[in-house]
């Protein structure tokens, strides 16, 4: 943990799917980050397993070739630019104006171990997260991101409802 006597949250991780839940927990977060002074780290974690869903095509994005077509760079790439980027500048408007640099990170892994290793891996101190990002369906066949990472993440986690 990279806290100290006087600021207990010297490193906020906002993990951020773009949704409304996750922009308002990093409003949440800029807000705590605003009152201690704290470092912020955007994170974008992706799963393959759920862009799998769509090689299957079960989605696709307009005007795309078929996932399933394209090898895990060009997937990667096309995320990177579709995806992590919009998520990126939504996420640090709703952080809003922050003292220091924001750090956006972007991962592919199984979302909620990985925010947790993220989390033990860069002496976060708290992890501040949004209650629901997901569609219904992912998050019954893949359990509460959120339910998950606070039974196991090495720090203290805030849900924002």
């Amino acid at each position: 943990m990279t806290s100290t006597a006087n600021n207990p949250l010297g490193h906020i991780l906002v993990p951020s799917d773009g949704s409304a839940g996750s922009l308002h927990a990093a409003a949440y977060a800029g807000a705590l980050a605003r009152l201690g002074n704290s470092k912020v780290t955007v994170l974008v974690v992706h799963d393959l397993d759920v862009y799998a869903l769509h090689a299957e095509g079960l989605v696709a994005w307009p005007g795309s070739a078929g996932l399933s077509t394209l090898s895990h760079a060009d997937i990667e790439a096309q995320v990177t630019e579709r995806v992590s980027q919009p998520i990126f500048k939504k996420t640090l408007d709703a952080l809003d104006q922050l003292a220091h640099p924001v750090v956006c990170d972007e991962i592919w892994g199984h979302v909620a171990e990985t925010i947790c290793s993220y989390a033990e891996r860069n002496a976060v101190d708290l992890v501040v997260m949004g209650s629901r990002g997901r569609s219904a369906f992912a998050s019954v066949m893949l359990g509460s991101t959120s339910a998950q990472v606070v039974h196991h993440a090495p720090c203290p986690v805030t849900v924002v409802r």
